[in-house]
């Protein structure tokens, strides 16, 4: 009890600038049920995620102060009891945000802590990074220098790529355990430099124009290591009721096994407001990023992002192509619907049970979502999708559907 109360005094006199500080929590929950089996469709996973996270923002002098850090219950099971009831529960603790943002002169700005940041592509790191990005805005064109770490992130959080020969792989995918916290909880430890920059009306007045530099090192304990480099583009037009995004990046991947190898990624995204009484937009898109070939590597993002609710193949050895449309249809109610058609660009680097044949075209995906705010402090979404194996060549053609059902819920304290 003594430690206690020396750490709220301690706490108390660190902080005592901040009380005209802001304070609350915020209480979230997530329930998914999912039949992903390639055999059965009867095989239901349900998993319930809630998580209780306060949080606290002050000035400090000049700067601003935010934190947020909590707790995440997790619950996984099956229809089949296949998972241990030992495995199925789990409590575990996150820092989500540690920010100290202050403006330094008229021009200069930084963020440093746990912050949330995204890379100009927005193809190969997005996420929550400890480090720091300072910002030098020269008013039609902004340049940054950012430096970042993932080895302190919790793993699943986080989803960082990992090494091809990291002796940890099994660890980062292992459900978090307490009494090995150490090796179930640490994301792969990678160092990150960024050189980036936003340019306004270039090339063309309404365009905007993002670009960076960004190396990545690998810190883990492979005797292969996996450095990478990466150019980064990004461009982004709107028009009238008409909008255009195209990214790309062309990637070094660099181990002392196979020396320097070239990956590429793009993807372009046109949508159109529709001349309708409601706010709504259609838009088309795809993505493409390079797989194991003769002349290229399989593309090799930082952070390893799903790309669908069902299938969740991750943007390496994929190629997708998408239609969207989203809609308004109250102040507190939007929905939206969408399709993707996912092939591979190469026969190694996806893996799925259920593919049988060394064709590229996986099949479709169907999907949409609902969005309820009723109140400033209260969401509800609900959502759902399936994977049709049967149209595409590579599945099994006589597996069943494969679908997700998700609801969730955020209120703010």
């Amino acid at each position: 009890m003594k430690r206690i109360y020396i750490f709220v005094f301690i706490f108390s006199i660190a902080f005592t600038p901040l009380f005209a500080a802001d304070f609350g929590a915020t209480l979230s929950g997530n329930y998914l049920t999912e039949n992903l089996s390639t055999t059965s469709p009867g095989n239901r996973i349900d998993n319930f995620v809630g998580i209780f996270a306060p949080w606290l923002s002050a000035p400090i002098g000049k700067a601003d102060f935010y934190v947020s850090a909590g707790v995440q219950f997790d619950y996984t099971g099956d229809s089949n009891n296949m998972i241990p009831w030992e495995d199925r529960m789990s409590v575990i603790p996150e820092l989500y945000k540690l920010e100290l943002s202050a403006r330094l002169s008229d021009s200069i700005d930084i963020r440093a802590g746990r912050i949330f940041w995204q890379d100009p592509s927005r193809l190969v790191a997005r996420g929550s990074f400890d480090g720091a990005d300072i910002l030098y805005d020269m008013g039609r064109a902004r340049v940054g220098v950012a430096a970042f770490y993932t080895g302190l992130l919790y793993s699943d959080t986080a989803s960082i790529n990992v090494s091809p020969t990291d002796p940890k792989q099994m660890y980062y995918v292992a459900p978090f355990d307490i009494n090995d916290f150490a090796n179930t909880y640490f994301a792969p430890r990678r160092a990150l430099t960024i050189l980036h920059g936003e340019f306004s009306g270039f090339p063309y007045a309404r365009g905007t124009t993002f670009a960076g530099l960004m190396a990545q090192f690998d810190l883990s304990k492979a005797d292969e290591k996996f450095h990478t480099q990466y150019l980064l583009l990004r461009h982004t037009m709107s028009y009238k009721r008409f909008d255009l995004k195209l990214a790309g990046v062309a990637g070094m991947e660099n181990t002392n096994a196979d020396g320097i190898r070239f990956a590429f990624a793009t993807s372009v995204e046109c949508g159109m407001r529709l001349p309708t009484p409601v706010n709504d937009r259609f838009s088309l898109g795809a993505k493409w990023a390079s797989g194991e070939g003769p002349n290229t590597a399989a593309f090799f993002p930082v952070v390893m992002e799903e790309q669908s609710r069902v299938l969740k193949p991750y943007f390496s050895g994929i190629m997708a192509l998408a239609a969207r449309y989203e809609v308004r249809l109250h102040h507190a109610l939007a929905a939206e619907v969408h399709g993707q058609y996912f092939f591979r660009t190469d026969t190694d680097t996806f893996f799925d049970s259920g593919i049988e044949k060394d064709f590229y075209s996986l099949g479709m995906e169907l999907g949409g979502s609902l969005l309820w705010v009723p109140f400033s402090d209260l969401s509800l979404t609900f959502g759902g999708g399936a994977f049709i194996p049967r149209t595409g060549a590579a599945m099994d053609t006589f597996a069943p559907v494969r679908w997700s059902i998700n609801i969730g819920t955020i209120f703010s304290l």
